[in-house]
């Protein structure tokens, strides 16, 4: 459009139709040599020259070798328009010019490192967009390998202490234990089948807690457990075993190490995608409870949080001989949202 406007009314008996072939042919035949520049600099030139730990010499032979390309391609640019485009695309209209004249080299030089820069700045935009993408991925994947390396964790640690408990059964010859090994069972089934999904159901996840709690509770006699659900949608996902160490936890170090009557209470509650889930126990002063907030499985369930949900709030109070663990999450900020 430039040459267009500036050949415009200079060739006399010229038609709009024959301005715009002559500018679209002298663009062509000047831009050309531009162009195979800007791409010998680019793909060539640059990455040659930002090779690190190269010798002085071969620096110097890489910017000989483009300086002259660059003088080459700029007479280039000369001998097409004075042997082509003057004599046959503006069918001799114009003066001819001297070929070497100094100003008009300057120009043309001026026209190379603009085409040449612009073309390397929209490869170092693009190089820097794919390599934003491709540390996206990579973060993608660790974090996706140590959310399974933390569910690895919690699976074994998790079987370990129901394992103790059958066993404690099988001990006194209680009835129970076939139960037990029943409901672990189906434990694991939902472990190893289903657990690696990246999400699952509310209903699900309540019918594995409800699994767990009747499993412990064949363990303890003297033990009151209350747990309180209210939902408003069951179809809403969560991740998978995200809440199971918090119910493990609760009964490790309440009711196993008391010696005298203990509770669990525990409120499942979900409004609107917002689950507020609160669990308290009772434990007994000089236990294990006064180091909880250490063990596999709250690290556990607060790094999984700290991996797949955006908004979430995890408190932990150890007050008067009662565990509280209060965790609210907006499930709708689940990370692959």
């Amino acid at each position: 459009m430039i040459e267009y406007l500036w050949l415009q009314g200079s060739l006399e008996g010229f038609t709009t139709i024959q301005y715009m072939i002559a500018a679209f042919e002298a663009v062509v035949l000047e831009g050309l040599p531009e162009l195979f520049y800007a791409y010998y600099f680019t793909y060539r030139i640059w990455p040659r020259l930002t090779q690190k730990k190269q010798p002085w010499y071969t620096l110097l032979w890489y910017v000989t070798e483009m300086l002259v390309v660059l003088v080459g391609c700029i007479y280039l640019v000369r001998f097409s328009f004075y042997y082509i485009i003057l004599p046959v695309v503006f069918d001799g209209r114009f003066p001819p010019s001297p070929t070497f004249e100094f100003r008009r080299f300057m120009s043309i030089l001026f026209n190379f490192v603009a085409t040449s820069g612009l073309m390397f700045a929209i490869k170092s935009f693009r190089l820097q967009l794919k390599m934003k993408e491709r540390e996206k991925v990579l973060i993608k994947e660790k974090l996706e390998t140590e959310l399974k390396m933390l569910r690895n964790q919690m699976n074994p640690h998790f079987l370990f202490n129901t394992l103790n408990n059958i066993y404690a059964l099988t001990k006194k010859k209680s009835d129970k234990a076939e139960e037990a090994i029943m409901k672990l069972s189906d434990l694991l089934s939902f472990m190893l089948y289903r657990s690696n999904k990246a999400s699952i159901t509310i209903e699900e996840e309540m019918r594995i807690l409800d699994d767990y709690i009747e499993l412990e509770k064949l363990r303890y006699d003297r033990l009151s457990i209350a747990f309180n659900k209210q939902v408003d949608d069951h179809t809403v996902t969560i991740a998978p075993l995200l809440l199971l160490p918090l119910v493990e936890n609760a009964f490790k170090h309440g009711p196993s190490g008391s010696r005298f009557d203990s509770f669990i209470h525990i409120d499942f509650i979900l409004k609107e995608k917002v689950l507020f889930f609160e669990i308290s126990n009772s434990f007994e002063t000089g236990s294990s409870q006064a180091v909880i907030t250490e063990n596999i499985g709250l690290n556990n369930t607060r790094r999984q949080l700290e991996l797949m949900y955006q908004s979430y709030n995890l408190e932990i109070d150890n007050d008067n001989n009662i565990f509280h663990v209060k965790l609210h999450i907006n499930l709708d900020t689940y990370a692959e949202n």
